[in-house]
């Protein structure tokens, strides 16, 4: 397996998979994900404080995670996604460490990621790097969970 940031031919497939996975798995939730971002991905992951990563096997996409500045000091990971064929296989894992990694690179000191808590896995996956919640809100019949992780 391979992550890397998404390039433009990466668009198209990065798109599939996630709303893809919003539709099989989390229909209630798509009010809460809207996919402006995903059909203009280079452009809203664009600058050096940004990047939206894939993780990539045998030529197709099976995950993703993007890092998107919030201001200089906090950066929100956004489109955490696996393809359901390729889970506990470390693939979150990796590309969570790895959004990790570009954020101290950047020099951001905390790290925010909003999911709701249909998203079990995504949730046991942050917490387990140290996240810990810090707020909820319900949106229409969901409710939103944020995280927050301080990094050095």
């Amino acid at each position: 397996m391979t992550i890397r940031p998404a390039g433009p031919a990466d668009v198209s497939a990065v798109f599939q998979l996630v709303t893809g996975i919003l539709q099989a798995e989390f229909p209630q939730d798509q009010a809460a994900y809207p996919t402006e971002d995903l059909q203009r991905l280079t452009e809203t992951y664009r600058g050096p404080e940004n990047v939206f990563l894939v993780a990539e096997e045998d030529g197709h996409l099976v995950g993703t995670c993007g890092v998107k500045s919030e201001n200089k000091k906090t950066a929100i990971l956004r489109r955490l996604f696996v393809d359901a064929s390729h889970r506990d296989q470390g693939v979150g894992f990796g590309l969570l460490q790895e959004a990790l990694n570009f954020c101290r690179k950047q020099g951001f000191r905390e790290v925010v990621i909003r999911t709701s808590t249909q998203m079990e896995r995504a949730i046991r996956l942050c917490c387990s790097l140290g996240f810990q919640e810090d707020g909820r809100w319900t949106l229409d019949n969901i409710t939103l969970v944020r995280f927050r992780l301080k990094i050095t």
